[in-house]
């Protein structure tokens, strides 16, 4: 029997290459199409775990703080501490921080925004005309924010008289070592150093409340005074409207009241609202190394109160501890208008408060510079003067969901001056950029004043004790970003060309108005410890304080079934034991959300944002998601390769269904047929599995696969295992038939004589009269057909799982290429078989073209008979195969697309063109063959 099967092999040589093509084919596509499945799983599981973990696993916040888009779609807002002023007692975060499982437990407590008022010099000297002897140099800001869209100008602009004639200041008779040596002392009243009546000084200016106004001595001996303007005196809590005296000496110096120098400089206010947060410095340097971003200064102590702040008389006050973010994170500009009086006498001196605005407003100026500065010129330059009197509280904003899914905030209206007003200083003003539209909510927290503040030990201010680099915390990978908003700017990027345009390219900031759409980070930390100089022990804010806590369970090593039950389990014991609102946070991922932000007060026009939710459970999803798609692309390579190995060992079986008719007549048994048709088979596929692993190493270095050598052997027994069972049922068909029908092959019987004048009548009919070929040809094409609409189906599946947050973007884009890669190999595997089949299926019928040759068909239309057929064929097998994928897929995911609909009529076409070509080529080969020799074949 084995030398009858090796004889056979040697002999038909032919037949027994196609056959071990065919195996080869099959298995070496198994091998490495299943390997293009494992590869895009491993490069996705892998990716994953390398970027599933950012800062904290859990997010706790109070109960009911979770907004309605949250809930509903697995998201956590950005902003999600705006509008969240306590909650959490510190009692809550002790019980959370002592729970087994918990490696980091940090707690922020927002306080609100305080006022940062610092100062920026304008020079202007250089244009100061020196040839002058009175001049009025007016210097007027404008503030810029929204990346330039929205400008604000200051409507109470700052002037410096500057006149050649001697001026006088009031002396105040300041003796601080004198009143610290005793404190009982009181300074006498100010008094000029010429003599002049301060009380003339007071009624000229019409302001006998005020203080002593600088003389200037006019070139006759007279003395006049210099008022205040009247919209300075109404401003003086704001900083600004001021006019200021400079007197030009003779060697081109400057004496102003503080002094004498080289440089004429304006102050001009810049006041930048700050928001102020409470941490545990030890669980922020475990939870993103706070502690060694610290570029100066040093860190906060965990129960450090209040500092000692130096005061100008030699004594000290406390103040809050604060540690003072190196980046405003902020958008913000200012550029100084400077502009000179026209020549002549200015008209100033000797004119009351009340008229000095008229005079000033009629000495309009000529522009002379413009200078600008940004928000980094004045940025922590106040380091002692935060101002913690005024804390501004802003809530959260309300949106409207558009059908789209968009949101668009609500405005909300605020009495700024009311807000913001100032009792205790002058020289505090409003935020400019505070008076632009709205959002959030803003509320004030009533003022509260210490008992060391009664006794004078406490000023109500905080003094930096150091300074951090946020880019020095800890790194995360972007993909798994959480909300890091204790740290980090919301930033909202254009989510349409128009928008992007206005931005220029760039992210949309927050700025210094509280009530704005996008928060800042706090810019100012200090410890827990110090609330209660803060806060009024008494507030419901003081029994609760923190907002949220961050919590790092231990353990968690990846994405794993495991290290996601850890965190459960400690998500559940928090929420159970405490009754807060727990967010589980491992494996999140930014998912932006389209927002349309209204037009802003002062210029901005509406925008539409693209702004950085988070959604929970992202890197899970994208495991599982990983996984079904590896399985289901699995399968259908294995049932397309099972398909073809069918295909082809039937083909060698009907190939000989002469032989085997003989050797049944010669007296062969069923058994020993059979043995001899799947021996010979087994052989071929020992040889193919062979080959076909030695061809998975060779092409799997090039295209980048993981086939290992073990993958690779285990081709053999694959080969051989399908090679046997394909070849089982063909051979057990064959030697069970009557000799006599083996020598054709199963024709439908005729009905009634028909005639076809057409060639697709005729084409047809040969369809129709052998069902078992027809059927098994578009069987073999509806499997490669099936297997693009599939695949296809899969692959969107997969996206659709995955794509919509930053690690399913990016994770897509990296499996996307094996993917590709595993659809087209199985669709070539399965359009292999059917063209096959229909190969096979014009040798059959060779003595039939040969009678129609010489009944008188050409050539031509020979092969247009055989196009026809394999369009037909094509048709039923590309159609039925679309339908079936189509369907499959359609259960599979839940719907059918209107891509995947496309999808699967692209390939219903692209199927009917590969039979339609695959007929061509036996065709052309049958015009080349002679009939005689056609006629042999039967």
């Amino acid at each position: 029997m084995l030398r009858t099967a090796f004889s056979q092999i040697r002999h038909r040589t032919g037949r027994s290459l196609a056959l071990v093509a065919g195996v080869l084919a099959a298995t070496t596509g198994f091998t490495l199409l299943t390997s293009t499945a494992e590869t895009s799983q491993l490069r996705t599981t892998g990716t994953v775990n390398d970027n599933f973990r950012g800062a904290y696993d859990i997010l706790v916040r109070p109960a009911g703080s979770r907004t309605a888009q949250e809930s509903g779609q697995g998201l956590v807002r950005p902003n999600f501490l705006s509008g969240q002023f306590g909650g959490i007692t510190l009692a809550q975060q002790a019980r959370i921080a002592r729970m087994s499982g918990v490696d980091v437990s940090a707690p922020v407590a927002m306080v609100g925004y305080v006022l940062d008022n610092s100062r920026v010099a304008v020079d202007v000297t250089a244009q100061v005309d020196r040839a002058r002897t009175q001049q009025l140099i007016t210097v007027k800001p404008t503030w810029h924010t929204d990346r330039g869209l929205s400008t604000l100008d200051d409507d109470l602009p700052n002037y410096v008289y500057v006149t050649k004639n001697r001026v006088v200041w009031p002396d105040f008779h300041l003796d601080p070592e004198r009143e610290r040596a005793d404190p009982s002392w009181q300074a006498p009243p100010p008094s000029y150093a010429n003599g002049f009546d301060v009380k003339k000084a007071l009624a000229v200016c019409d302001d006998p409340e005020s203080s002593p106004p600088p003389l200037e001595v006019l070139p006759d001996g007279r003395s006049v005074p210099i008022c205040p303007t009247d919209s300075s005196i109404a401003r003086s809590a704001s900083g600004r409207g001021g006019l200021y005296v400079a007197h030009l000496t003779e060697g081109g110096t400057f004496r102003l009241e503080s002094g004498t120098s080289r440089r004429l400089t304006v102050n001009i206010s810049w006041p930048v609202s700050m928001l102020l947060a409470a941490v545990d410095p030890a669980q922020e340097a475990k939870l993103v190394g706070l502690d060694k971003a610290v570029v100066s200064g040093r860190y906060l102590r965990r129960k450090e109160t209040s500092v000692a702040r130096p005061s100008g008389n030699g004594r000290s006050s406390a103040a809050v501890p604060l540690l003072m973010s190196s980046a405003p994170q902020v958008d913000e500009q200012m550029s100084a208008t400077v502009s000179r009086s026209p020549a002549g006498p200015v008209g100033l001196a000797g004119r009351a408060h009340k008229a000095l605005d008229t005079v000033i407003a009629a000495k309009k100026g000529v522009r002379v510079a413009t200078v600008p500065y940004t928000v980094d010129a004045v940025y922590g330059k106040n380091r002692r003067g935060a101002d913690l009197y005024r804390i501004i509280q802003s809530g959260a904003p309300s949106y409207r969901t558009g059908a789209d899914g968009s949101l668009t905030p609500r405005k909300v209206r605020a009495d700024i001056d009311t807000l913001w007003a100032n009792d205790n200083h002058t020289g505090w003003p409003t935020p400019w950029l505070a008076r632009d539209g709205k959002q959030r909510p803003l509320v004030r927290v009533p003022e509260y004043q210490a008992p060391d503040f009664r006794a004078g030990e406490w000023q109500g201010e905080g003094l930096a004790v150091g300074t951090y680099d946020p880019k020095r915390l800890t790194e995360f990978s972007a993909l798994s970003e959480v909300p890091m908003e204790t740290y980090q700017p919301v930033a909202a990027t254009g989510a349409d060309t128009a928008s992007r345009r206005l931005l220029g390219g760039r992210a949309l900031l927050p700025n210094s108005n509280p009530g704005g759409y996008l928060a800042t980070p706090p810019q100012l930390l200090t410890t827990l410890a110090a609330l209660p100089r803060v806060l009024d022990p008494s507030s419901e804010q003081a029994a609760a304080p923190i907002s949220a806590i961050r919590v790092r369970v231990d353990g968690v090593t990846g994405t794993d079934a495991r290290s996601r039950e850890r965190v459960r389990l400690v998500a559940e014991r928090i929420s159970r034991e405490t009754g807060l609102g727990v967010d589980l946070t491992m494996g999140s991922s930014p998912a932006p959300r389209t927002v349309h932000l209204p037009a802003g007060d002062y210029g901005r026009p509406a925008l539409a944002l693209s702004e950085g939710w988070s959604r929970k459970g992202v890197a899970a999803r994208i495991v599982e998601a990983a996984d079904r798609k590896s399985l289901l692309l699995f399968g259908l390579v294995l049932g397309v390769c099972a398909l073809f190995l069918v295909n082809s060992a039937s083909a060698a079986v009907r190939d000989r269904r002469r032989e085997l008719a003989v050797l049944a007549c010669l007296g062969w048994s069923r058994s020993r047929i059979t043995a001899l048709v799947i021996g010979e088979t087994a052989l071929l596929g020992i040889v193919a599995g062979g080959l076909g692993a030695l061809l998975s190493l060779l092409l799997a270095g090039p295209s980048g696969l993981g086939v290992s050598p073990l993958r690779a052997a285990a081709a053999v027994p694959i080969a051989l295992a399908l090679s046997v069972l394909a070849a089982a049922v063909p051979a057990l068909r064959a030697s069970a038939g009557h000799p006599a029908t083996s020598l054709r092959p199963a024709v439908r019987a005729a009905r009634r004589p028909r005639s076809h004048r057409t060639v697709t009548g005729l084409a047809r009919a040969n369809l129709v009269r052998v069902p078992g070929r027809t059927l098994l040809g578009a069987a073999a094409l509806a499997v490669g057909v099936a297997a693009v609409t599939s695949v296809a189906a899969i692959l969107w599946s997969f996206e659709d799982d995955v794509v919509g947050t930053v690690m399913g973007d990016a994770i897509a884009l990296r499996a996307r290429g094996v993917d590709i890669a595993a659809a087209a190999g199985t669709a070539l595997l399965g359009s292999f078989a059917a063209a096959d089949v229909i190969y096979l299926g014009i040798r059959e019928r060779a003595a039939e073209f040969a009678v129609l040759r010489a009944s008188g068909w050409s050539d031509g239309e020979l092969i247009r008979l055989v196009l026809t057929e394999g369009a037909l064929l094509g048709g039923l097998g590309a159609l039925t195969g679309s339908a079936a994928g189509l369907g499959l897929m359609a259960r599979l995911t839940g719907s059918a697309t209107p891509a995947l609909v496309t999808t699967a009529l692209l390939a219903a076409l692209a199927g009917i063109v590969l039979a339609t070509a695959a007929s061509l080529v036996p065709a052309l080969m049958l015009t080349r063959t002679a009939d005689a020799a056609l006629l042999q074949e039967d």
